[in-house]
């Protein structure tokens, strides 16, 4: 289908998808696909609704159809399929066909058993992509083809092929039923096995074991539902791979920590239940879970993981609770991965420095991994060559493991190879460093705009991070993360006249203009951007006896330094100092930005994205923002 002309590519295997579907050899999942490919081409991808856009080679002297035959070859296709598109409107150059609510969630329905199969064409898409980025266009063309080598340049196309994927998943998430078998304990090891159903179909099941010490789900037949059952997986949280097994077919394996991490209501309580169940059994004299194993499953359960996913890259969240400071951050453990991670972010927007931070840790060292054969002569030449342990190197006796500063590496290395040990064979080399990336309070912002604009793996990902805060670290966690995606939930919406009111409850003013200006050198421009461009924001304000009050923050780059080893790095942030005189005007301010006192008040970053709130800052703090001055590297230079 993806070589097919422009106006075949979706007629021809419809056509057929007709005649099949009548004789009863077309599965429901198979049409769907069919309508899913069309849209891919000629459709839009909405939060709410699917459209199709339906046109015609009318520039064509004398075309054998025209997008009203189109359309009628749609209708009458999408009505032997099963499928009722919501509406159609008519349009000069294409008529479009929309799938909302009942019918959209029929399509969906139908699409979760086909989504193995989009998967498959999402990763053969992103495989072809890497290809066309690391060699020219002609040689893609060769390996792969015309046609399928513009697809790949169609940022487009993979988009809504994404967008899709999320639909289906979230509406098997929505919609999934999960139910479980008995107790079984007439075999080796005890058992139950868990459905998943949509509607009163089964979907895919899989078996869950109690292993003595960790449970362990594992599904083994044909590849078909291995995929589904994976696809299944993947929608509700968790992650699963499907691998072929001599003598078991096809088999997805979960262990404890990978069944945990499906946070699906009915999934958990089914697994509840079955650890209830083998705790009280006392068929066999004995629990089959001892009480402290019992406790400690049951906790990993209800808090789950800590894990939460964006464009394919797995962070890990965490809460400090003195600081009360959210951290959601991805250790990749080696160039590769950090490349891989840091390219999908921006492939999704976000801006390193900015919505994102990558930082090396334990840069300066080394792991000599040693095989159990050679450990012992491995610690044994060390001790004999003159390198001192806890000064050249560290010894791990538990993971056969040397730790060297970089320094040292090369001396080890050279006295392990004259000792007669191969690298490659005996020890390798291991760089003992790895990479931090945190997405920072902006970029959480970033990506809660990104939700907000209809964005369905963002609004995912906004969603399980505020599960996941509340579940491991309670309720202030999860309100500290409101706190700080509020700006960006309330940008731009905040109108004025704004009330303003004392601590007793008392109106004592309201704001009425917010102006502002850039000002550069002390004179105020029409624009401007670098280290001395500032803006200055004008609050004018009523009093309850209509006198009319004004106050100026002028927003300036600050600059600060740092050191590190022998380098000085310079960075800027934002920055304002207001002085307050009267209870008033730190009514006002505390309204407009969160913050006030008497006397001289600094403002930062959080103060200016509150005032982002009103429609009257809003993009003249985005211009300025955008004029950020660039941070500098400086080698440190000493003087003798």
């Amino acid at each position: 289908m993806l070589f097919l002309p422009k106006y075949f590519h979706v007629l021809l295997p419809l056509a057929y998808a007709v005649e099949t579907h009548r004789r009863g050899e077309l599965s429901r999942e198979e049409a769907a696909l069919a309508v899913i490919f069309a849209v891919l081409y000629d459709g839009s991808v909405y939060r709410d609704e699917i459209l199709l856009a339906v046109g015609g080679p009318e520039k064509e002297e004398e075309p054998l159809m025209t997008h009203d035959h189109f359309t009628a070859f749609w209708l009458w296709t999408l009505r032997e399929l099963g499928f009722k598109p919501s509406s159609v409107r008519r349009g000069s150059n294409a008529h479009r066909i929309f799938f909302r609510g009942a019918e959209l969630n029929e399509l969906l329905k139908a699409v979760t058993l086909a989504l193995p199969t989009l998967h498959k064409l999402r990763d053969a898409l992103a495989e072809f992509a890497d290809a066309f980025k690391a060699v020219s266009g002609e040689v893609v063309k060769r390996k792969f083809g015309i046609g399928l080598a513009y697809d790949v340049r169609n940022e487009s196309f993979s988009k809504k092929l994404e967008e899709i994927i999320t639909m289906a998943e979230d509406y098997v998430y929505r919609n999934v039923t999960v139910e479980r078998g008995p107790l079984d304990t007439s075999g080796r090891l005890p058992k139950i096995v868990i459905s998943f159903k949509l509607g009163d179909e089964e979907v895919a099941h899989i078996t869950v074991y109690w292993r003595g010490d960790e449970l362990y789900a594992q599904y083994g037949g044909s590849r078909e539902s291995a995929e589904r059952l994976a696809s299944v997986i993947r929608a509700l949280g968790g992650d699963a791979e499907v691998k072929y097994v001599k003598g078991a077919g096809w088999v997805v394996k979960l262990t404890t920590d990978g069944i945990i991490t499906i946070r699906h209501d009915g999934w958990l309580k089914a697994l509840r239940e079955f650890i209830d169940e083998l705790h009280d059994d006392k068929r066999h004299g004995k629990k089959l879970i001892s009480d402290e194993r019992y406790e400690k499953l049951i906790k990993n359960i209800e808090a789950g993981p800590n894990i939460v996913k964006f464009s394919g890259v797995k962070f890990s969240v965490y809460y400090e609770t003195r600081m009360k400071n959210i951290m959601v951050e991805y250790q990749p453990r080696n160039d590769n991965a950090k490349n891989a991670a840091v390219d999908a972010l921006k492939a999704r927007g976000l801006k390193e420095g900015v919505h994102f931070t990558v930082n090396t840790v334990g840069a300066g060292r080394y792991e000599i991994r040693v095989t159990k054969e050679a450990y012992a002569k491995a610690v044994e030449t060390l001790a004999q060559v003159g390198l001192k342990e806890g000064e050249h190197y560290a010894v791990y006796d538990r993971w056969r493991i040397i730790s060297v500063k970089a320094e040292h590496k090369d001396a080890i290395v050279n006295a392990l190879k004259a000792a007669g040990l191969e690298e490659g064979k005996d020890f390798a080399v291991k760089w003992g460093g790895y990479y931090d990336i945190r997405i920072t309070y902006d970029g959480l912002r970033e990506i809660q705009r990104m939700a907000l604009n209809g964005d369905l793996e963002a609004e995912r990902f906004i969603r399980e991070l505020e599960d996941v805060l509340r579940r491991r670290y309670g309720d202030d966690a999860a309100k500290k993360l409101i706190e700080v995606l509020t700006p960006a939930r309330e940008e731009g919406t905040a109108e004025l006249p704004l009330t303003v009111y004392d601590e007793r409850g008392n109106l004592i003013a309201r704001v009425v203009d917010l102006k502002y200006e850039f000002v550069e050198n002390g004179q105020p421009v029409g624009q401007c951007a670098g280290k001395n461009c500032r803006l200055r924001v004008v609050v004018e304000y009523e009093l309850p006896s209509g006198e009319r009050r004004e106050f100026k923050m002028e927003w300036y780059w600050a600059e600060k330094r740092k050191k590190k080893d022998n380098t000085t790095v310079t960075y800027y942030y934002e920055t304002a100092l207001t002085t307050v005189k009267d209870e008033v005007k730190a009514a006002v301010l505390k309204a407009l930005t969160g913050k006030a006192k008497r006397g001289q008040v600094r403002l930062l970053a959080d103060q200016l994205d509150a005032l982002r709130r009103f429609k009257a800052l809003k993009d003249a703090i985005d211009k300025w923002r955008g004029g950020k001055p660039q941070s500098r590297q400086l080698q440190n230079q000493t003087t003798f």
